[in-house]
């Protein structure tokens, strides 16, 4: 009787362990199937020790990662990519944040009174290098004409995305212009200037303005 009852005692353990691994299985097969922030982090609170945890760990880190991104491009704004830096120092985003605040400061200089004007120290060695070098770049790009730019992307596939998205967005502003994909390079790395060649610099002025009522940062630009 008492070896039967031992028996018995094992076994109901046994269904209990099984019905326990059941259930944590159904649950991790929930959590992937919703792929949310809230289904992980549930069920990191109810199986803190499964062998799934680190999986899904690793998954909620993506997870917020790119939400926060979102937010940082929608806001689009210096501070909101110094923010996500800060928050995220690994992330596969940070060096495309960074050439956007660059971008921000491109902006600025080119907006600033008296911008095109050569400075009174030109005339020395460094300033003649850097002009030289300057020459050399655009040169390089091999554009002419009047564009807009409509960003600058750390590779030439996150331009083209980015293309894609504005074409939709803006169908009749963008239907009848072709993109064209600047290569450069920044303190941030390789960067891609993603423009559209327009008739004028008045074209340009026109089209910027229409998309900035959009709150669409861009920049005409005469090459």
């Amino acid at each position: 009787m008492r070896n039967t009852g031992i028996c018995l005692i094992s076994m109901i353990c046994a269904m209990l362990v099984l019905a326990g691994c059941s259930r944590e299985s159904a649950d991790w097969k929930s959590a992937t199937t919703a792929d949310t922030t809230e289904a992980y982090q549930q069920f990191l609170q109810q199986y803190p020790h499964s062998s799934n945890s680190q999986t899904a760990t690793t998954r909620l880190k993506a997870l917020m990662e790119d939400h926060d991104w979102q937010a940082a491009a929608a806001a689009d704004t210096r501070v909101a990519y110094q923010q996500f830096i800060a928050q995220h120092t690994d992330s596969k985003w940070v060096q495309e944040a960074r050439i956007r605040i660059e971008n921000f400061s491109a902006t600025a200089a080119s907006a600033a009174p008296g911008a095109a004007r050569e400075p009174a120290a030109a005339s020395s060695p460094t300033a003649s290098a850097a002009k030289v070098a300057a020459t050399k770049h655009q040169a390089r790009e091999a554009a002419h004409g009047n564009f807009v730019q409509l960003g600058a992307f750390s590779s030439r596939e996150r331009a083209q995305s980015e293309w894609k998205q504005l074409a939709a967005k803006f169908p009749s502003e963008l239907k009848t212009l072709k993109p064209a994909y600047i290569e450069g390079s920044s303190r941030a790395g390789p960067v891609y200037k993603l423009r559209v060649p327009v008739s004028s610099v008045a074209a340009a002025r026109d089209l910027c303005g229409t998309l900035k009522k959009h709150s669409q940062r861009c920049l005409a630009v005469t090459a």
